[in-house]
């Protein structure tokens, strides 16, 4: 239970950059019970380690996304960001914005090579959790 409350707190800081409510916290604990019951294996130390080292995170969360197949860190971050996109309060947090091409072309540029470094470290740190189990 802990852990499950932990894994909320640490997702929800990294996607909305702010702590879930109590309330959300107890859907994301409920909806991992109904879909991840019995799930672990390789990326129990990946998971671990998320939690115990936020600052991780938008590295493992990158590499995952590299990597492709059931990472099953990526399937808690979509269901912590179904839980929040459904929620009023963060609305503005989560709805599409629209801004000018120049700021677009900027944000672009930054978001990549923030992506690439994250994508590298966390391919790099995922092998590294694995191997030591």
């Amino acid at each position: 239970m802990d852990e499950l409350r932990t894994e909320a707190i640490v997702f929800g800081r990294y996607l909305v950059d702010r702590e879930p409510s109590h309330d959300l916290i107890e859907r994301y604990r409920r909806a991992n019970e109904e879909l991840f019951a019995g799930h672990g294996g390789e990326d129990a130390a990946v998971l671990a380690f998320a939690r115990t080292h936020p600052w991780s995170v938008p590295m493992l969360d990158a590499a995952a996304g590299l990597r492709g197949g059931a990472s099953l860190l990526r399937k808690k971050l979509l269901v912590m960001t179904a839980i929040l996109e459904t929620t009023p309060e963060y609305v503005e947090r989560t709805e599409p914005r629209s801004v000018g091409l120049p700021l677009l072309a900027v944000r672009l540029g930054v978001a990549g090579a923030r992506t690439a470094f994250h994508a590298a470290t966390g391919l790099a740190l995922t092998a590294a959790l694995r191997r030591r189990g």
